[in-house]
């Protein structure tokens, strides 16, 4: 005897649809432990890309704080420059003054027949 497929009953169906009986097709169950790495694997990574995401606004905000401080520190530098650049266009008697200021407030020194008068009360 021969055994009859899937395929030779549903021929047979199809020429006789008087003995032909309707099956309902049930899909197969998937498989849940397949389903279940794939739901793990983009769990995991939504939380990579979060901590990556929190991570790198960190390091955004740490920059633009060194950013900040170097800027303040460019505009110092440009004061001092420009303020050695006027100094450096003195001539005459706007040199010799400029030069008797620093040597009496940056060197202590006096020019003959002044007198320092030191506080010793700290009034």
């Amino acid at each position: 005897m021969k055994k009859k497929t899937n395929r030779s009953k549903n021929f047979q169906a199809v020429q006789n649809p008087e003995n032909a009986t309707i099956k309902e097709i049930k899909p197969e169950k998937k498989r849940k432990k397949r389903y279940l790495l794939l739901y793990l694997a983009i769990i995991g990574f939504a939380f990579y890309a979060v901590i990556t995401i929190i991570n790198q606004n960190v390091q955004i905000a740490d920059k633009k704080s060194q950013l900040k401080d170097l800027q303040q520190q460019i505009n110092v530098i440009e004061i001092q420059t420009q303020y050695l650049q006027k100094v450096q266009g003195y001539k005459g008697d706007e040199l010799s003054e400029y030069m008797e200021k620093i040597a009496k407030e940056e060197l202590g020194y006096i020019s003959e027949g002044e007198r320092i008068f030191i506080n010793v009360a700290g009034d």
